[in-house]
């Protein structure tokens, strides 16, 4: 769908998950009604059209635009890859759970963590979602944290084996996150 500059807009952020590099973030403009609420009309937006949006943008959208295009499927392709494969044949190949590369994969990896550890830390003040299973971008709105979580791994040595498990601490408090569908 096509988002029109003349009629009011917002720039969203939205979490999804691809099949072989994780979740990441996509960057969309969201037609706004007369209600001032999202409507279903999106596009996504990246750095080769970000300028026709740029009345509803500052400088922090246009690095978070720049960045996140950094980690879209044929961006990572585009760098991992000396050969003009389809992006099928790449994920596949490198992703294969018998032949897979895994220095590649670990590459791959620290290439996307480095970078969406840049953007959660500008996303605190930008409206961010989840994408939905259909993929509306704006499917349920999430908030990201002021301050960063602690993470702790604990390991329990039994006689015949070891329990390890992390906790999560926001602000002093525990999180409840295991056993809950949580990622």
């Amino acid at each position: 769908m096509k988002v029109y500059t003349t009629q009011p807009f917002q720039v969203i952020y939205s979490l999804f998950e691809h099949e072989y590099l994780g979740y990441l973030f996509e960057s969309f403009v969201v037609q706004i009604n007369t209600k001032g609420q999202l409507t279903l009309q999106h596009q996504n937006i990246s750095a080769k059209n970000a300028d026709e949006f740029a009345s509803r943008l500052d400088g922090k959208d246009f690095k978070l635009i720049t960045l996140i295009d950094q980690i879209q499927q044929d961006a990572v392709l585009k760098k991992f890859s000396p050969k003009k494969l389809s992006p099928a044949d790449f994920f596949l190949k490198v992703y294969d759970p018998e032949k897979g590369d895994k220095n590649l994969q670990e590459a791959i990896s620290h290439y996307i963590q480095v970078r969406m550890g840049k953007i959660l830390e500008m996303l605190e003040d930008r409206r961010t979602f989840i994408m939905g299973k259909d993929g509306d971008p704006a499917w349920k709105e999430i908030q990201v944290a002021a301050d960063k979580a602690t993470v702790r791994f604990h390991l329990h040595r039994n006689e015949d084996n070891t329990h390890y498990y992390p906790t999560i601490k926001y602000k002093g408090e525990k999180l409840n996150f295991q056993y809950r569908n949580a990622a």
